[in-house]
């Protein structure tokens, strides 16, 4: 064999060696976990913040509270003047700006606008094209229950540079009714443009129920309300005083001053409107689109909404807001709005959505809070208690800008059946959340995680499918069990714990991929068995070789191969050197023909 050929054998078998270590470290080598945000950053919204309000914070602000000025001065007006004013038999005009305020007072019978527009033509109108305008704003008391129901025809509100009306109940009751067919339209009016109001900086006209009762049916409101939940468009406002007062059982006497009885109690309070206590009633079938909030609710109970629609809110499509509770949502939605979909705050409590929908919202599908309203004494002296009892089963949650799903603190919170796609983070668990189950999911194709659960939240995440996503289940300083849920086409980790996982189970799953591996644990505490990995398929990328040659067994490989390489090259210089010395002591054959002989020598001279 000759120099060269020994030469290309020892680099040949050089490389071999090398290939041969990064071959053994990608094949048995423990690759490092990935530190990238897919895998190990919890997602934020933060940067979500939603559709920005395009309205004039200020000006609508003064608005809000002008409005609750006007109220006030109802309030006081319709307590004193029936006593004052015997004549006052039936509904009266308060002078209020920019437009009057129709007073209707208790009755048995409902009011409608038939006869409001033959009591009060000032205030409610037939248009030419048959649709009803209401110029003039109406407040029904207690004790009185107003029927908008047209037959029909469209109900216009008011609304524009120069003012806008509202409808209001203070402890009433409000019913509109369309038909099956064909909705009851109640929407704003712009007399200027001949259309809705769609400019909400000088206010817009709007719906309120301040205690008492709601049936809407068959309706569609549009380009309602401005700024706060309030005026939002289609507000439902209660209050915690109570409709009627506690009473006693008896008179008795106390010393020398008497206690009034229970009888002469209810005698000297007998007829009088006391606006107050919560609302309920009837939500179904209606459509609410451009408003500012689609349906805005408070210190409700027993409320029933189905085939709600809500589209193109302002702010929030459905929002739950404080002491909501006994309340269904059935095969409803809520799409398009600027911020969150549908919202549940804190001390909203007993709450059940069926086969909603929350799509494509500025920021989150859904937006849980059930933390305590105190974490102790207050100002308002709010209870330092966790709430919950929320469930969501059998919806659709997709492609929100956010969140799918956010639910912050709370005890008893279900989220079962439901579709969860797109969006950074599926379903984000936060804030101690306790009692969580997570369960018959089908999450997909969110950027970051399908379940991000943090903060010391306790719960059950089980048989869901998880698809498509970077992260599957993303653990951080909490305590869940992940048990029986099938991974499939996972391009990091189908779980990964961080921090204190004490109490953290993953069992039983099923998990297909093709990251850096199914599993990542740098957690104390998590627990891992029977969960079949056999479909994972570890990824051989650029960055997984490089972190494969960082590992120490590689790195041992590579310097025993490249210090034969230096050999090789270090002999291969000694022997060339040699040869050229060697050809330097060249033999006397090769510098003369050979012998001479005596007889050549003797020719030659």
């Amino acid at each position: 064999m000759t120099t060269l050929r020994r030469l290309l054998a020892t680099i040949a078998l050089g490389v071999l060696i090398v290939a041969g270590a990064l071959g053994a470290g990608i094949l048995f080598g423990k690759p490092a976990a990935t530190d990238e945000v897919g895998g190990y950053g919890v997602a934020s919204d933060d940067s979500v913040q939603g559709r920005p309000y395009r309205g004039d914070a200020e000006r609508e602000a003064a608005l809000v509270s002008a409005e609750r000025g006007r109220l006030d001065l109802v309030r006081e007006v319709s307590a004193t003047a029936p006593s004052r004013m015997t004549w006052l038999t039936g509904p009266y005009r308060v002078p209020t700006t920019p437009a009057a305020t129709l007073v209707l007072p208790p009755r048995e019978d409902p009011y409608t606008l038939a006869e409001l527009e033959e009591a009060a033509p000032d205030s409610v109108a037939t248009q030419a094209d048959g649709s009803i305008l209401v110029q003039e704003n109406v407040v029904a008391l207690a004790g009185a229950t107003l029927d908008l129901s047209t037959g029909g025809d469209a109900l216009r509100l008011r609304s524009g540079a120069d003012g806008f009306v509202s409808i209001i109940t203070l402890g009433g009751g409000l019913i509109a009714h369309g038909a099956d067919q064909a909705p009851l339209a109640i929407t704003s009016f712009d007399p200027a443009s001949g259309g809705t109001d769609a400019d909400t900086s000088d206010g817009r006209a709007y719906l309120r129920v301040i205690g008492g009762t709601v049936d809407l049916q068959h309706a569609a409101l549009e380009d309602l309300g401005f700024w706060s939940g309030e005026t939002g468009g289609l507000a439902l406002t209660g209050t915690d005083v109570p409709a009627q007062p506690e009473t006693g059982d008896a008179g008795t006497e106390s010393g020398v001053t008497p206690t009034l009885s229970a009888s002469e109690l209810a005698a000297l309070t007998d007829g009088v409107a006391r606006p107050g206590g919560t609302v309920s009633g009837t939500i179904s079938d209606v459509t609410a689109t451009g408003n500012a909030f689609g349906l805005f609710a408070s210190w409700t109970t027993k409320l029933a909404v189905s085939g709600l629609r809500v589209h193109g809110s302002l702010v929030d499509g459905i929002v739950l807001n404080r002491s909501v509770t006994a309340t269904t949502i059935e095969s409803s939605e809520s799409t398009g709005n600027a911020v969150d979909g549908i919202v549940v705050e804190r001390s909203s409590s007993g709450i059940t959505m069926t086969g909603v929908t929350a799509s494509h919202n500025g920021r989150n599908g859904l937006s849980i809070d059930a933390r305590p309203m105190a974490l102790g004494p207050s100002a308002t002296g709010s209870p330092a208690v966790e709430y919950g009892d929320v469930h969501l089963d059998g919806g659709t949650v997709a492609g929100n800008a956010g969140y799918g799903l956010r639910i912050d603190g709370g005890e008893g919170i279900t989220v079962t059946g439901t579709d969860v796609t797109g969006g950074v983070v599926g379903i984000a668990l936060d804030d101690g959340a306790s009692g969580v189950e997570v369960a018959g999911n089908r999450l997909a194709g969110q950027s970051r995680q399908a379940l991000s659960i943090n903060g010391g939240v306790e719960g059950r995440v089980h048989d869901n499918r998880i698809s498509g996503v970077d992260t599957g289940v993303r653990i951080h300083d909490a305590s869940a069990v992940v048990a029986d849920n099938e991974f499939t086409d996972i391009t990091n980790h189908a779980v990964t714990l961080v921090g204190t996982a004490t109490g953290v189970r993953v069992t039983g799953n099923t998990v297909a991929g093709d990251g850096a591996k199914p599993f990542s644990d740098r957690a104390s505490g998590g627990y891992f068995a029977r969960n079949d990995v056999d479909a994972w398929e570890q990824r051989v990328t650029a960055t997984s070789v490089v972190r494969t040659i960082a590992q120490p067994l590689t790195i041992v490989w590579v310097a025993l191969g490249v210090l034969l390489l230096f050999t090789a090259v270090a002999g291969f210089r000694h022997h060339h050197g040699r040869a050229e010395r060697e050809a330097e002591r060249r033999p006397l054959t090769e510098l003369s023909p050979g012998i001479v002989t005596a007889e050549e020598l003797r020719g030659k001279a």
